[in-house]
């Protein structure tokens, strides 16, 4: 078994890809997480009500910060820089900006840059429906749960994902999933 300090370790040099508006957030779960782990439970505590052993809280939200940094590595891994979309586009890179700043491209922030998922060009061109869908989606929700949205099978597309469907000419389907995402 994996102690708690390997992991913290391990979670530290893996911090180096995440967003810096992302490192101290994570940061503080970590050090919150390795503070949890050295308290004990407390004897107010009526013994009816269960509660688990710090370090197994520690644990469980150092994996809980892996996984993101996996899915926000994975994503950023998948995305394109403003000058290769300005290539891919065969524009400029601040055309490129401008199309972002207006919201006709999907984009997510990582290291103080911005980037764009390759899955919305096909065949150098934006995937028609991907910005009426992008808008669809809860406003409130951060950018890369959005992006990742659209890489995930769907039950209301039929276990496809709406990058899929939208390849598919599904468009008002997407754009209808899209809307339903938040409103249970």
């Amino acid at each position: 078994m994996t102690t708690l300090a390997e992991r913290v370790g391990d979670l530290s040099r893996r911090l180096q890809y995440a967003a810096e508006d992302d490192t101290v957030r994570i940061e503080a779960a970590v050090v919150a997480a390795a503070t949890t782990a050295t308290r004990r439970r407390p004897s107010a505590l009526p013994p009816a009500v269960r509660s688990h052993p710090p370090e197994r809280v520690a644990l469980a939200r150092a994996r809980t910060l892996e996984a993101y940094l996996d899915v926000r590595r994975e994503l950023v891994a998948g995305s394109l820089s403003t000058p290769e979309v300005a290539l891919r586009l065969g524009v400029s890179a601040a055309a490129v900006t401008k199309r972002r700043a207006a919201g006709r491209l999907v984009s997510f922030r990582h290291r103080g840059d911005w980037r764009y998922p390759a899955w919305q060009f096909d065949e150098g061109v934006p995937l028609a429906g991907v910005i009426e869908a992008w808008r669809a989606l809860p406003h409130h929700a951060e950018d890369l749960r959005r992006v990742r949205w659209f890489v995930l099978p769907s039950q209301q597309l039929g276990g496809r994902s709406p990058v899929d469907a939208l390849r598919a000419g599904d468009t008002a389907a997407v754009v209808e999933a899209a809307g339903y995402v938040g409103s249970r």
